[in-house]
C-alpha cells in the first residue's frame, strides 16, 4: 500500500574539520537514506523540469528493475516504461503539481524483463538553487501485491458471507479449539426452535442427546478428523427446544475465516426420512422373524407346510401393507418427491407435484429438468445430477427455478441422491421443497437494508450540507454583528445589535450540537478512552461555573470527592458533560439556591452526582427530559437554551461506557448521576509492580517490535525490558512502517498499540496475519480500550494476547515470554 512518505530529515553533525570528513559524512548520509528506503520499500526520485534531467535512488532502481547503467536519464526516458494506458495519467498529475500541493498517484509500468507492476507515487515541486520551481522530489511504492492480496481477501469475505446467510441448509460455526458455537445461520434457528442467541449460549452440547449415545465426545472424534483436512458426513440426534427428536445429516469441514481455522457444520433435517426408515426396518425385522420360525417350522415337519406357506402370505399381505404405508407417508409429504433414471427422466412424481405446481404426476412422467426448470437453471440441475452419479450415497443440495402450470415460476430447493447407496444403476431420487416465498422475503430484506442504508447515507449528506449552508450565513451574522457592536450606536440600535449577537450565538450553538449528537449516532465520533484523575476535573468545571453562578445569585457548595478517585472516560467529553449539568444546575434553580457536586463509589462504578436545590422537575415531563429539543416549559422563560444539552450528554455518557440519569426530583431540587467505570492509577500500578526485582526470563536473546505513537508509552515498555538484556525493542511510530518492519525483521513478538496515526491497529494486524511472512508472528495487543466488545473483537481477528493500559509489569512480561522459544537445554 503506498504511504503518504516525508524522507526523514538527516541527523546534525558537527562541522567537519576537513574536506575528507565532510565526504565521509555524506556517505555515512547517503547509506543511512539507503537504508531506510530499503526497510520501507520505499524509493526516491527528483526530476529537473529545465534539463527534463532525472535522479533515481538505488531502491527505485530495484523496483524498476534497472541497474545504474540502464536507468533512464531523463523523464522521457522514464515514459517509456510507463505501462501505455497510465502515460495520461503521469501527464495529468505533473500538470496538478503547480497548485504547490503534493500529488499521489497510482500508475503501472513494464520493467525490462517484461513484469508488469503497479506503483504508487508521491511528488511536490520545491524550488531549485536560484529559487525558481524547477524541482519535482518524490517517492514510488511498489503496492502490486498488497492489491492483490486486498482484492483476494474481499472476495473470500463476500463469497463466505453469501454462502452461510443465504445457504438452505442449517450452518454453525464453531471454535476449533473450545467447540463453542461462534455463528448460527436462520436455518439453524428453525431447526433447533432456538435464537441464534440461545444456540451461542447452549454451545455444541446443547446440540447433542447423551442419552441416546450422541455424546461431546462423540462429536469430537468427527470433529478432529475434519480438522485432520478430511471432511465428515454423518447422521446426528439432538433436541429441539420443546423436547422433540431432531435428526440431521451432518457435513463436518475445517474451514478459514479472517486467517483463523474454524470448523462448519452443515445441517439437514431428516425427521420424516429416520421415521420411515425406522418403520421400514421394523417391517423386514417382522418379515424375517416370521421367515425364520417358518422355515424352522418346515424343517421340522412337511405337515406344517400349508400352514407355513398361509403365513408367508400373510406376512406378504403385511410387507404390502407396510410398503403402502411407506408410498403414503412420502405421498404425503410436503416436500414433492421423484425418482429419475439415469438419464434424467422421471419415472416416479409424487402426487405433491399438482398442490405444488398444478401438474398432476402423469403429466410430467419422462420429463428431464430442462423440460420444467428456468433456462438459467437446467444446466444446474444437469451438473447437479452428474455430481449425484459420481457420488454415490452423498446428498446434494442446488436451488431452482421451476415453472408452474399457471405460467408463473416458483423457487425449489431439491436434496438429491442415487437410490442405491454405492450405484447410480437404480437412478435417482430427490425431495424439492418450494422456497419461493422464503427467497421472496430475503431479497425483500435485502432492499429494505440497503434503502435504510441509502437513507442513512442521505442524512449524513444532507447534515453535511446544513452544516456549511448554515454556518456560512453565520459566519456573516456573527462577524458584522461584532463589528457593528464596536462601533459607537444610539442605545436603542446598539440594544437591537446585542440582540442580532445573542440570537446568533445561540443558533451556532444549536448546529454543533445537533451535528455532535448525528456525529455521536454515526459512530463518528472519536473518543480517548484512559484513566481520568476525577478531583482535578470536579474542581476544574467547578472554577468555570462560578462566574455564572454569582451571577445567578447561586451557591457553590464545597464537593466531595475521594482523593486518587481514577475513572475511564474521555477527559475532555467528561468535563463537557459536567459543565453542562452544572450550567443547568445554576440556571434552572432558585435566586439564593445551592449546587453541589459529588463522587463515590457505587456499585464498583464511580457515581458523580449534580445536586441543586431549585423547584425540581414537573412530573409530567421527566419522560421528555432526554429527548432532542425538549426544554419542558424553559422555552417560555427568558433562560437561554436549545434542549439539546442534556440529550447529548446522554449520549457522550453512553459512549464512554458510562451513563446518565436523573435520580431524584422533587420541591427541594433535583440530582443527576453521572456512572463511570473505574480506572487504576496508572503511576501507583506502575509503582507497586516495578518496585521489586524481576525474575530474569529463560529465553535467548528476541526481537520485539513494538508499534506505537505514544513517545511515553514507548519509553515506559522500554524502561520495563531493562530486566532483559538480551531483548531489543524495534520502535514504529505509524501502523504502516509497523508492517514495512515486520516483513523485514520478523520480529519473534510484535506488541500493537490500537490507535495509530495513519491506520487503525486492526488493519496493521489484519496486513499481518494475511501476509505469509508475518502470519506466524505471535501479536500482543496494548491498549487503553478494556471493553470487552474490543477484546472480543481483536482475538478473533487473530490477537494472540491483549494486555490493557496501565501496565501491570509482570503480567506484561509473563505475556511476552510464553510468545518466546525456550532456551533447549
Amino acid at each position: 500500500m503506498v504511504l503518504p512518505h516525508t524522507p526523514p530529515s538527516a541527523p546534525t553533525y558537527d562541522p567537519p574539520s576537513d574536506g575528507r570528513g565532510a565526504e565521509q559524512k555524506l556517505r555515512e548520509r547517503e547509506q543511512q537514506m539507503d537504508l531506510l528506503e530499503q526497510i520501507a520499500g520505499l524509493g526516491s526520485w527528483e526530476i529537473d523540469l529545465a534539463t527534463d534531467g532525472i535522479r533515481w535512488s538505488r531502491e527505485l532502481r530495484r523496483i524498476h528493475g534497472v541497474d545504474e547503467t540502464t536507468a533512464p536519464r531523463t523523464h522521457s526516458e522514464f515514459m517509456a516504461m510507463v505501462h501505455p494506458d497510465d502515460r495520461a495519467t503521469i501527464d495529468a498529475a505533473m500538470s496538478e503539481l503547480a497548485a504547490g500541493e503534493p500529488v499521489t498517484v497510482d500508475f503501472r509500468i513494464v520493467r525490462p524483463d517484461g513484469e508488469v507492476r503497479l506503483l504508487q507515487a508521491r511528488g511536490k515541486l520545491v524550488p531549485g538553487p536560484d529559487g525558481a520551481l524547477t524541482r519535482v522530489i518524490g517517492t514510488s511504492l511498489d503496492v502490486t501485491e498488497r492489491r492483490g492480496t486486498e482484492l483476494a481477501l474481499r472476495a473470500s469475505e463476500e463469497s463466505y458471507r453469501a454462502i452461510f446467510q443465504g445457504a438452505s441448509d442449517a450452518m454453525f460455526l464453531h471454535d476449533m479449539t473450545t467447540g463453542a458455537v461462534l455463528e448460527v445461520n436462520e436455518a439453524a434457528c428453525e431447526l433447533m426452535g432456538y435464537s441464534a442467541d440461545e444456540l451461542k449460549t447452549i454451545g455444541l452440547e446443547g446440540l447433542t442427546d447423551a442419552d441416546a449415545g450422541y455424546t461431546t465426545e462423540r462429536a469430537w472424534g468427527y470433529a478432529t478428523r475434519a480438522l485432520a483436512g478430511e471432511p465428515q458426513r454423518f447422521e446426528w440426534l439432538s433436541r429441539h427446544k420443546d423436547g422433540s427428536p431432531v435428526w440431521s445429516e451432518m457435513t463436518l469441514r475445517r474451514v478459514t475465516i479472517r486467517g483463523v481455522d474454524r470448523i462448519l457444520a452443515m445441517a439437514r433435517g431428516i425427521n420424516d426420512r429416520k421415521a420411515a426408515e425406522a418403520a421400514l426396518r421394523r417391517a423386514y425385522e417382522e418379515l424375517e422373524r416370521r421367515v425364520a420360525e417358518r422355515t424352522a417350522e418346515l424343517a421340522a415337519s412337511n405337515a406344517a407346510l400349508a400352514e407355513e406357506i398361509a403365513e408367508r402370505k400373510e406376512a406378504e399381505r403385511a410387507l404390502s401393507e407396510r410398503e403402502e404405508h411407506f408410498r403414503r407417508i412420502i405421498e404425503n409429504t410436503s416436500d414433492w418427491v421423484m425418482i429419475c433414471d439415469p438419464t434424467g427422466a422421471l419415472t416416479y412424481v409424487g402426487p405433491s407435484a399438482e398442490r405444488m405446481l398444478g401438474y398432476k404426476p402423469e403429466e410430467v412422467l419422462g420429463f428431464r429438468p430442462p423440460d420444467m426448470t428456468h433456462p438459467d437453471d437446467a444446466q444446474k440441475l444437469v451438473d447437479a445430477l452428474r455430481w449425484v452419479a459420481e457420488h454415490p450415497g452423498q446428498v446434494i443440495t442446488v436451488p431452482a427455478r421451476v415453472r408452474h402450470k399457471d405460467g408463473s415460476w416458483r423457487v425449489f430447493e431439491y436434496m438429491g441422491r442415487t437410490l442405491a447407496p454405492d450405484s447410480f444403476a437404480e437412478g435417482a431420487i430427490a425431495f424439492a421443497r418450494d422456497i419461493t416465498e422464503r427467497t421472496q422475503a430475503e431479497e425483500a430484506l435485502a432492499r429494505a437494508k440497503e434503502e435504510a442504508e441509502r437513507a442513512n447515507r442521505a442524512k449524513s449528506e444532507f447534515l453535511s450540507r446544513m452544516s456549511h449552508e448554515l454556518r456560512t450565513p453565520m459566519n456573516s451574522i456573527l462577524g458584522f454583528g461584532q463589528l457593528l457592536a464596536r462601533n459607537e450606536l444610539p442605545p436603542t440600535q446598539a440594544k437591537s445589535v446585542q440582540h442580532i449577537l445573542k440570537a446568533g450565538r445561540h443558533l451556532l450553538s444549536l448546529i454543533n450540537e445537533v451535528l455532535e449528537i448525528s456525529r455521536i449516532e454515526a459512530g463518528r465520533e472519536r473518543f480517548s478512552l484512559e484513566p481520568v484523575a476525577l478531583g482535578p476535573v470536579l474542581g476544574e468545571v467547578l472554577g468555570l461555573v462560578r462566574p455564572l453562578a454569582q451571577q445567578c445569585g447561586v451557591e457553590l457548595r464545597e464537593g466531595r470527592w475521594p482523593d486518587g478517585a481514577w475513572a475511564q472516560a474521555d477527559r475532555q467529553r467528561l468535563a463537557q458533560v459536567l459543565l453542562n449539568l452544572l450550567s443547568n444546575a445554576i440556571k434552572y434553580n432558585r435566586r439564593g439556591g445551592h449546587v453541589r457536586i459529588v463522587a463515590a463509589r457505587d456499585d464498583g462504578r464511580w457515581a458523580v452526582r449534580v445536586e441543586d436545590g431549585g423547584s425540581g422537575i414537573p412530573t409530567d415531563r421527566v419522560d421528555q427530559l432526554f429527548t432532542p429539543f425538549a426544554r419542558l416549559g424553559a422555552e417560555q422563560t427568558e433562560i437561554e437554551g436549545t434542549g439539546l444539552g442534556l440529550a447529548l450528554s446522554k449520549r457522550l455518557c453512553e459512549a464512554m461506557g458510562g451513563g446518565l440519569a436523573l435520580e431524584s426530583t422533587g420541591p427541594e431540587g433535583s440530582v443527576f448521576r453521572v456512572d463511570l467505570a473505574v480506572a487504576a492509577d496508572p503511576m501507583r500500578t506502575f509503582d507497586e509492580t516495578g518496585g521489586h526485582a524481576v525474575v530474569q526470563a529463560p529465553h535467548r536473546e528476541a526481537t520485539l517490535l513494538y508499534v506505537e505513537d505514544n513517545l511515553a508509552n514507548l519509553s515506559l515498555v522500554e524502561t520495563i525490558l531493562l530486566s532483559r538484556p538480551g531483548w531489543r525493542t524495534i520502535p514504529a511510530l505509524q501502523g504502516q512502517l509497523g508492517v514495512a518492519l515486520a516483513r523485514e525483521y520478523v520480529p519473534d513478538v510484535v506488541l500493537l498499540d490500537l490507535h495509530l496515526p495513519d491506520i487503525p491497529g486492526d488493519e496493521v494486524l489484519r496486513r499481518l496475519r494475511a501476509d505469509p511472512r508475518t502470519a506466524s508472528i505471535p501479536v500482543i495487543v496494548v491498549s487503553a480500550d478494556a471493553t470487552p466488545a474490543s477484546l472480543e473483537r481483536l482475538r478473533a481477528s487473530g490477537a494472540d494476547a491483549y494486555l490493557t493500559k496501565p501496565l501491570d509489569v509482570d503480567e506484561f512480561l509473563r505475556a511476552v515470554e510464553r510468545f518466546l522459544p525456550a532456551v533447549r537445554p
